[in-house]
């Protein structure tokens, strides 16, 4: 085999490698999406932080949940964070 039929196998791997591999998003864990209303539900994880805005709803899955708020006045932004337990967080509750 030529070097140049070598290269341009290697290339068409590398090629077929990152198309494969960039098929799913990193950002979504655990979430759904209502198709009648567009509500997303997501999952919540230990120490992740969520941005929530009017009508966004926390569900607590147990009496162990713990839940942090932080609520940054410039630009009037609010976050929640999960410290215990198990929670649900749906966006787009009217």
């Amino acid at each position: 085999m030529s070097p140049r039929n070598l290269s341009m196998l290697f290339l068409t791997l590398g090629a077929l490698l990152l198309i494969t591999g960039c098929g799913g998003s990193s950002s979504d864990r655990g979430s759904a999406v209502d198709p009648d209303d567009g509500r997303e539900e997501i999952a919540m994880q230990l120490d992740q932080e969520y941005e929530v805005i009017r009508g966004d709803v926390v569900i607590s899955e147990d009496a162990e949940t713990r839940i942090a708020v932080r609520h940054v006045f410039e630009g009037d932004k609010k976050f929640i964070t999960l410290l215990a337990g198990s929670a649900t967080l749906i966006h787009g509750v009217r």
